[in-house]
């Protein structure tokens, strides 16, 4: 058993550990931890939010070699560590993390990234999958709820009206503003609001009125950076 002490963040230590056999502990962060409420994070150019110490373990790995509790509760605390007691863990390793896996994503994106002309698009447009955002939700949360991905290449394809429009989303009005978290709707009034700097387009950060209007995709088991028709 691998017990995680909530620090450091996002290390490979658990990673190793899962990889040889034991579990993971992973402390959940309940208010996730971001550069609003971490000293660790103010200064950082990012409004990330840190759902628990390891956010690709919770999430793309899970039970049962990952066990994310709030390390606060006895309760749950115990009641994970019995289930982990329980359990006969075998080593695991995600295939992007084998050197098999490293070469299939640089191969990926070597022969399918074109920077000069930029006449083909990938990952290919045809994995765009778009959802709306809850306010108080931001892009990454709502893909990830129908596991899905937040792609941001996929932005500029939705920073028009007449984009939004073969989507369903219809506006009457709208203006730009340079913020990460447009393009966004406010549906009430179905007033738009788009990307005024592409360099801020982000999956990270939530709006308290408005709709983001997101761009996710499916990905490959064990290759989150691959969309399944992407090879």
């Amino acid at each position: 058993l691998f017990v995680g002490l909530g620090f450091p963040y996002e290390g490979p230590a658990p990673l190793e550990a899962i990889a040889n056999g034991c579990a993971f502990l992973n402390p959940k962060f309940d208010p996730p931890k971001s550069s609003r409420n971490t000293d660790f994070f103010k200064g950082k150019p990012t409004l990330r939010e840190l759902t628990s110490q390891h956010p690709y373990a919770e999430v793309y790995i899970g039970k049962p070699h990952v066990w994310t509790v709030n390390i606060n509760d006895p309760d749950e605390v115990e009641k994970a560590v019995k289930g982990i007691l329980n359990q006969k863990n075998e080593p695991y390793l995600p295939y992007e993390f084998t050197c098999e896996g490293m070469l299939q994503r640089v191969n990926a994106f070597i022969e399918n990234q074109d920077f000069c002309h930029g006449q083909v698009m990938w990952p290919p447009l045809g994995a765009l999958q778009v959802k709306l955002a809850e306010p108080g939700k931001s892009c990454k949360q709502v893909c990830q709820e129908n596991q899905l991905i937040c792609e941001p290449s996929y932005f500029q394809h939705l920073n028009k009206d007449k984009d939004l429009a073969k989507f369903g989303i219809h506006c009457q009005s709208s203006d730009t503003a340079s913020d990460i978290v447009v393009p966004s709707v406010d549906e009430n009034k179905k007033h738009c609001v788009f990307q005024g700097d592409l360099l801020l387009f982000s999956c990270a950060g939530s709006h308290s009125n408005h709709r983001r209007v997101c761009p996710c995709r499916d990905y490959m088991k064990g290759q989150v950076a691959i969309c399944k028709d992407c090879l």
